[in-house]
């Protein structure tokens, strides 16, 4: 299977991290908040027909499936392209909980693409919600998610510094004899402001993987003169060679000048 098929499979299922809900939220706006996260493909639809099924093979028709006509699409991480106006099948969070020419929103999560796509209901928020209402909801959530992985990104970096790069070059380090290799590079980053730790001199040597290969493609690759925000680490991985060097493997881990102060800023509130 293609790895961009086996990649829009994986987002297709992958849900963001779940909310740490404080004080002071309302029992609905927790609900859609966490069903907003669970859900990779959040619609507009309307019912087609009830104990039925666009994938009979794969997909038995019951009280808990339906044939849904997708009308609008709010939320579709790594989905197949097209989907608006195709009829897919949704099992039903709740058997009989549909009816025939009912529009409402799905909050769903993939399940299975072939001929047709199959989608698994996750629920439904307390209250009515309209189309405009669920994708300002979605895009609050997902800030707020954006946020919580960048703060914990925050939290485990050993240096956070902002600078320039001076130099690329291909490290010392011995290549794994895999086709998973990581092509080891060394980026010298001029240091403008340690944000976090503490770095020895004005500049730091920055190891990460400069190969394309699917393990290792969300990696950030840096070139000379290229400015931003780095978040350090040592140990991310168990490879050979990299154990007392500043490593940079997660995209969080590399963000642009302009994300400076938002990153003083999620690091003052984590305190």
């Amino acid at each position: 299977m293609p790895h961009a098929l086996v990649l829009a499979l994986v987002l297709f299922a992958l849900p963001l991290a779940e909310p740490q809900n404080g004080p002071g939220e309302s029992g609905q706006s927790a609900g859609t908040e966490s069903l907003i996260r669970q859900a990779t493909f959040v619609f507009v639809g309307t019912v087609v027909k009830v104990n039925a099924t666009t994938m009979p093979e794969e997909v038995q028709a019951s009280e808990s499936t339906a044939i849904v006509r997708v009308d609008e699409i709010i939320l579709a991480s790594g989905a197949p392209p097209d989907l608006a106006g195709q009829e897919i099948t949704v099992q039903l969070a709740n058997r009989g909980s549909v009816k025939a020419g009912e529009q409402t929103t799905f909050f769903t999560k993939g399940w299975l693409m072939g001929n047709s796509l199959a989608v698994i209901e996750l629920g439904r928020p307390a209250g009515a919600l309209n189309p405009s209402q669920v994708r300002e909801q979605v895009q609050a959530t997902h800030g707020k998610a954006v946020d919580e992985a960048l703060q914990g990104e925050i939290a485990s970096a050993e240096a956070i510094v902002a600078g320039t790069v001076t130099s690329v070059r291909p490290s010392s380090i011995r290549h794994i004899g895999s086709e998973h290799d990581p092509d080891w590079h060394e980026a010298e980053v001029a240091i403008d402001s340690v944000e976090k730790g503490h770095v020895a001199g004005h500049t730091v040597v920055v190891l990460f993987p400069n190969s394309d290969d699917v393990m290792w493609q969300s990696a950030p690759k840096f070139k000379k003169g290229q400015q931003g925000v780095w978040l350090l680490h040592r140990s991310q991985t168990k490879l050979p060679g990299i154990k007392d060097q500043y490593t940079v493997l997660k995209p969080l881990d590399f963000q642009d000048r302009e994300q400076l102060e938002r990153i003083r800023a999620l690091r003052k509130n984590a305190k």
